[in-house]
């Protein structure tokens, strides 16, 4: 047998998202694409309240040659950390980063006091160029040619060519035997993940898509697609998301994977996806297919209501194509997580407010409401920076869309976190239910209305006594100030 490897996908978590415990796909994938190798995967959300306990006793347990850190921007900072943790335990241990943030970043990375607990930097995808490592590391190879890859020579990193995107009928299924944990949950459901495709071809300028996919958009194969719902049923799985950047890229692809799914009796199980407006309100014969095949929920992307802010957006006038995707979901029951994005140059608290406004009129079930981020290389950060707009440069511990960093040219970065705090509350509620969310769940809705409905009314009066609308906001900021706080696992800054 060759090395012992260890995949880890980092703890930190978006505060919106503290229901959602789920595995990482990516490492999955990397894992059904290794051969003779021992490989394990360990996704650290599982086990944040214990951290350090929980690398000491993986390092102690598998004895890793190498680990692998998987990390988007604003997990960077505690993959560092843990990397520099590991060095510390045993610094004959290999570490490569990958992910969006390596994509994004390497260079940046590479050349400063950040890249010192890497060995190695993979950038794009990395289903096949990770083995393709493992093989220059047993001399098999030369790190020279692996496309994608950066490596230490003479001290210095060395980067490779930009990696072509993968063929993705070359990549085999995920591997989801080799977890280290189980307990991927979303509420109180066994959750797994697939993907049917990779990619998204609009030019929306507050993405970083791109700079991991291009503007592509690669499918896989229903049957494969099938065949991996079914591995991920087998696990355990009683909710699966899918993780396509836009699956409504295709609508008639998108109808005969419903067919496939029901079909194949994976119907049994419910199914959340993320889609545009735009798709949703295209085909009502996909939302009836969707209904069928057993999805609840779709996380679609609403973003904004104001034509100006669509329009910087390049996103075009969804309004109406929202308005319509709304109603036929509904009409089929399936519930909506409303994905909006606040923060914009021009925005003063009233288009703040437009935007929660229309969510409650129009009865999205559950708000994902995020500030604009100025991500790594989007064409959004470029225009926040030419406008002196960005108040956090490179503090990336905080780009996750719920914190503001950024301003508008009417509202501090403060006051437009306190305005998303403001009316969140004020529109999106616990005890809040939609028609559709009652003809799913009767029970917990009648449980809603006469339990929780007053208990929260209490909770917020008694919680208010003696205390401004800004005392609880800051109460409420400064404890998820501290979420992805990991104290004690090491010095490093």
């Amino acid at each position: 047998m060759g090395m012992r490897i260890l995949l880890l996908s980092m703890p930190d978590m978006v505060p919106q998202l503290k229901m959602w415990q789920a595995p990482n796909l990516a490492l999955s994938s990397i894992t059904g694409n290794v051969k003779n190798h021992e490989v394990y995967m360990a996704d650290l959300v599982l086990v944040r309240d214990r951290l350090r306990g929980a690398v000491e006793e993986l390092l102690k347990d598998y004895k890793p040659h190498l680990v692998g850190l998987s990390a988007m921007s604003f997990q960077f900072h505690t993959a560092r950390r843990i990397a520099s943790f590991i060095k510390e335990l045993d610094k004959d241990i290999k570490t490569v980063l990958g992910g969006y943030h390596a994509t994004l970043m390497h260079d940046e990375i590479a050349s400063s006091s950040e890249a010192e607990p890497f060995d190695f930097i993979l950038r794009g995808e990395s289903d096949l160029s990770f083995g393709e490592l493992l093989q220059a590391i047993e001399g098999k190879a030369k790190y020279e040619e692996i496309k994608g890859l950066s490596f230490r020579q003479n001290g210095q990193f060395v980067r490779n060519q930009p990696r072509p995107l993968e063929d993705l009928s070359q990549i085999a299924p995920p591997n989801r035997t080799n977890r280290v944990w189980t307990g991927y949950t979303f509420g109180n459901r066994a959750l797994d993940i697939v993907e049917t495709s990779r990619g998204c071809t609009m030019p929306c300028n507050f993405c970083s898509m791109n700079h991991m996919y291009g503007r592509t958009f690669r499918t896989y194969a229903i049957e494969r697609v099938i065949e991996d719902i079914s591995n991920a049923k087998k696990q355990g799985a009683r909710y699966l998301a899918i993780a396509d950047d836009n699956i409504t890229l295709d609508v008639k692809r998108f109808e005969n994977l419903c067919d496939a799914i029901i079909q194949a009796g994976h119907n049994d199980i419910c199914y959340v996806v993320q889609a545009s407006s735009v798709g949703m309100a295209s085909s009502e014969t996909l939302v009836e297919k969707m209904a069928k095949a057993g999805f609840e929920l779709v996380f679609l992307g609403i973003e904004n209501v104001s034509e100006r802010n669509l329009k910087i957006m390049k996103k075009g006038n969804i309004v109406e194509r929202t308005k319509k995707a709304v109603e036929l979901l509904h009409k089929h029951n399936i519930l909506i997580i409303g994905g909006m994005i606040i923060g914009h140059p021009e925005d003063c608290e009233e288009d703040i407010a437009q935007n929660y406004e229309f969510f409650d009129k129009h009865d999205i079930d559950f708000y994902s409401d995020q500030i604009i981020t100025p991500y790594p290389k989007t064409g959004m950060r470029e225009e926040l920076l030419k406008a002196n707009l960005v108040t956090n440069l490179y503090d990336y511990r905080k780009y996750n869309g719920f914190w503001a960093n950024i301003r508008t040219r009417y509202l501090g970065s403060e006051e437009l976190q306190f305005l998303k705090w403001k009316y969140k509350r004020k529109y999106s509620t616990f005890y809040k239910t939609t028609p559709a969310f009652k003809t799913r769940f009767p029970l917990l809705h009648l449980l809603r209305v006469f339990a929780l409905r007053p208990y929260y009314r209490t909770k917020d009066l008694v919680a208010s006594l003696g205390k401004t609308e800004r005392d609880v906001f800051k109460a409420e900021m400064d404890r998820f100030n501290h979420l992805n706080d990991f104290t004690g696992l090491t010095q490093v800054n």
